[in-house]
This record gives structure tokens, C-alpha cells and sequence, in this order.
């Protein structure tokens, strides 16, 4: 923002006018794109690489998640859940998540993640027959292979502890 400012008082006193302000617009449309969309979609993608670190540390970058627009508050919710799941946060990851999908996600990939995170989630928190039913639910998506085989492990664990 300070280049663009200071690119645009060099190109105001050289006596032109249109630049400075073309420039001064695109610095607005930047800001206006910033407060939309924050460090959301970085964080997102590091925490797709399993960095966890990175992906919090650019998470927090985001100030203001409410100014957000409605896609990337649910990548918000959604990176913020699978963080606070690594550091075994239930309830706020079990929050993050299901903020989320009542957002809505992009993808039916990213949407089965969800709840198979928030089976996973209930399983630590023994709630057997709650993470039977979201995992009934993510069923309902075409899985990637990971998925589905972390599905049918998570599965027997519920059926051999319940």
C-alpha cells in the first residue's frame, strides 16, 4: 500500500493525473480484495501440504474472519477446525467444523474431509453413535481413496470399541 502511495504522489507531482489515480484505485481494489479474502486461501493450501504451523500462523494474519466473503469464511472455519483437531481441541474444532459445512464448502471432497473430521472428532470424544452418523453422511460422497480408507478405519475402531 505505501509503494502505491508513494507511486502515485512521484506520478502526481510530474504533473500527470490519470496514473495517480488509476494507481490509487487499484491500491483500493487490493485492500477491498485483502479484507475479502485475508491469508485464507495460503493457509488453506499449506494445511492441504500437512504444514499445520504455516497454516495457523497464516490463519491468524486474518484479523477480521467476519468481513470475510462467505466462501472464504468457510475455508476460514474449515483450516481453523483441522488446526485446533491436530492440537486435539475438540469442542472448537467440532464448533469450526460444523460452522463450515453450514456455510458451505466448494467441494464435495472438502465436505466429506469435513465430516469425516468431525466423525473422527466424536470417536475421541466416545460418542460412537454420533460418528456413525456422520460417517453414514460422508458415505454419501464420492471419497478419494485416503478418505474412504480412513473411513472404513475409523468404522472398525467404533465397531470394536462400541
Amino acid at each position: 500500500m505505501i509503494f502505491y502511495i508513494v507511486l502515485a504522489i512521484v506520478f502526481f507531482t510530474k504533473g500527470h493525473v490519470l496514473f495517480p489515480v488509476l494507481i490509487l484505485v487499484s491500491a483500493i481494489l487490493l485492500l477491498y480484495g485483502y479484507e475479502k479474502s485475508g491469508t485464507v486461501y495460503l493457509a488453506f493450501q499449506h494445511l492441504k501440504r500437512q504444514n499445520i504451523n504455516r497454516a495457523e500462523v497464516l490463519l491468524l494474519q486474518t484479523k477480521r474472519p467476519e468481513k470475510l466473503s462467505k466462501g472464504q469464511k468457510a475455508y476460514y472455519h474449515f483450516t481453523k477446525g483441522i488446526i485446533c483437531a491436530e492440537k486435539q481441541q475438540w469442542n472448537t474444532a467440532f464448533s469450526e467444523l460444523n460452522e463450515a459445512l453450514a456455510l458451505g464448502l466448494r467441494t464435495k471432497n472438502d465436505t466429506s474431509i469435513v465430516l469425516f473430521s468431525l466423525a473422527s472428532i466424536e470417536f475421541s470424544r466416545k460418542n460412537y453413535d454420533e460418528a456413525k452418523i456422520l460417517i453414514q453422511k460422508c458415505k454419501e460422497f464420492e471419497l478419494k481413496p485416503e478418505i474412504e480408507l480412513g473411513m472404513k478405519e475409523l468404522e472398525e475402531k467404533i465397531n470394536s470399541t462400541h
